[in-house]
């Protein structure tokens, strides 16, 4: 009889979730030191004159609200998590004090993704208009 009759070989298989995570964290490991990791992360194709058109109808309907900025204070906990008022973050800009119109474009525009950051995509994918309007009140207030 062979000498390993009878023993079953396991390869381990990779695992659903830790592939992509470890991808995530070794691109954000090498994005924070200033490297490019992937093509998409050099921006996204020019938008579209229908694109900026969206962007344009969208900006006008949020800036048209009147946004609470006691709402805003309460949905921006997580912006300052990596948005620091002193703007010792490095490449994350600080976003205290921006103009109103400022803040609306910008989120406008990460939201419908003719802005490139995978992580601002994400935050503002879920944004309503009436929350985009109170977070930009709230963080014109702000003191810079």
């Amino acid at each position: 009889m062979p000498k390993n009759a009878g023993i079953v070989s396991r390869r381990p298989t990779p695992s659903p979730i830790l592939g992509p995570l470890l991808g995530l964290m070794l691109g954000a490991v090498a994005l924070s030191m200033g490297s490019p990791v992937l093509a998409s992360e050099a921006g996204p194709p020019p938008p579209s004159a229908e694109d900026l058109l969206r962007a344009e109808h969208l900006e006008t309907e949020i800036l048209s609200l009147d946004g609470d900025p006691a709402f805003g204070e309460y949905l921006g906990g997580e912006c300052v998590t990596c948005h620091q008022s002193s703007g010792a973050g490095g490449t994350i800009p600080p976003i205290a004090g921006l103009p109103v119109d400022h803040t609306v474009r910008a989120l406008v525009e990460y939201k419908l993704g003719l802005r490139a950051n995978e992580v601002m995509r994400l935050m503002t994918a879920r944004l309503e208009a009436d929350e985009i309007a109170a977070l930009a009140a709230y963080f014109a207030e702000l003191s810079p």
